[in-house]
């Protein structure tokens, strides 16, 4: 043993010198040096830092990984060579050739007696870093809008028989179905299960006197969807029926120049009343609904005389409980299209 050690203490200075005269002609021998990963199985060279991975550099010849090169590397390799340990780490490669042996032994025992100035780095992969667990943030629901409305007509949309009128319904339907409303208009009535009381109903009043006072109204609580259930009292009142059409074409007129850009003006036939036939009536305000349309004007029919019969109805005139619940579903299924924009 004794012999093998004086030996190889003998190759390992001559392999310094020969090395240390190597290093005049190739002074880029110990610089930084890509290693072929095929030589180191399970390693990855690192070409660019990635953003998910650690990247760890290796200092060649440290083959106890303090990141300093010293007399106990030199040791540690001492140890190795002579099989008194079965393995170093990578760094053991110092001329990074694929293989440890005493030339690289050779090299650290160069590099402590001054005679190698470097003997350089390479990086690799290391182990992935784990991705912070950032949990799925709570989907913040965007409110729906809320859009004003005007009920707006005479007692039928007032409620004289039934507080609230077709409102009730309407307002319940519409808070059901998740959808925010605001009736608007300078009239107030209802039950204390109507949410919003306001409305435009004036008991009484014919199509002029409704025409009358529109614009005031609609520059006041600028709805952006108007109903209106006009008429009957022109016909109870027999006022100039043959110029009712054009009392309502010019009321018409009015609310659709006052609407904002993406309001809307719905028109109902009215209901069935016991002592007229309403039905040409209505037929000449499904005329000038169209004629309207045709226009490009933001008017549209709504057939409320064939949700109801006399029997909904109170009086003879306004409806009763279940009337007015009919009226208010023919409301919301005109609208609810428009309540979801």
């Amino acid at each position: 043993m004794k012999k093998f050690l004086r030996k190889l203490k003998c190759t390992s200075f001559i392999l310094a010198a020969v090395m240390v005269l190597g290093l005049a002609f190739s002074p880029a021998l110990f610089q930084d040096k890509k290693v072929n990963a095929a030589e180191y199985p399970g390693t990855t060279i690192v070409p660019t830092p990635a953003a998910t991975r650690l990247v760890i550099t290796i200092y060649l010849g440290d083959v106890d990984e303090n990141k300093v090169v010293n007399s106990l590397d030199l040791a540690k390799y001492k140890q190795y060579l002579l099989g008194e340990i079965k393995s170093l780490p990578e760094a053991g490669d110092v001329n990074q050739d694929g293989e440890m042996n005493s030339i690289d032994y050779a090299l650290i025992k160069a590099y402590l007696l001054g005679l190698v100035k470097d003997l350089g780095t390479k990086t690799i992969w290391g182990p992935p870093v784990p991705t912070p667990y950032v949990p799925t943030p709570t989907p913040i629901q965007t409110p729906k809008p809320t859009i004003k409305i005007m009920p707006l007509g005479d007692s039928i949309t007032d409620g004289i028989t039934v507080p609230g009128a077709y409102r009730t319904r309407l307002w319940k339907n519409i808070t059901s179905n998740g959808y925010n409303v605001d009736f608007v208009g300078s009239m107030t009535g209802g039950p204390s299960d109507l949410g919003d009381k306001n409305h435009e109903g004036h008991s009484g009043w014919r199509i002029d006197q409704i025409s009358n006072n529109i614009n005031y109204w609609m520059d006041t609580y600028k709805p952006q969807i108007v109903l209106l259930h006009i008429g009957t009292n022109d016909i109870s009142q027999k006022y100039d029926l043959n110029n009712a059409p054009n009392r309502l074409s010019d009321l018409i007129d009015k609310i659709c120049a006052k609407l904002p850009a993406d309001g809307k003006l719905y028109v109902a036939t009215i209901i069935p009343i016991s002592y007229a036939d309403v039905r040409t009536y209505n037929s000449q305000v499904a005329a000038v609904v169209q004629n309207k349309a045709s226009q490009g004007k933001p008017v549209y029919l709504v057939d409320m005389y064939s949700a109801l019969t006399l029997s909904d109805l109170a009086d003879g005139v306004h409806p009763n409980a279940n009337g007015y619940n009919k009226m208010g579903d023919v409301w919301f299924n005109a609208i609810k299209g428009d309540l979801a924009r």
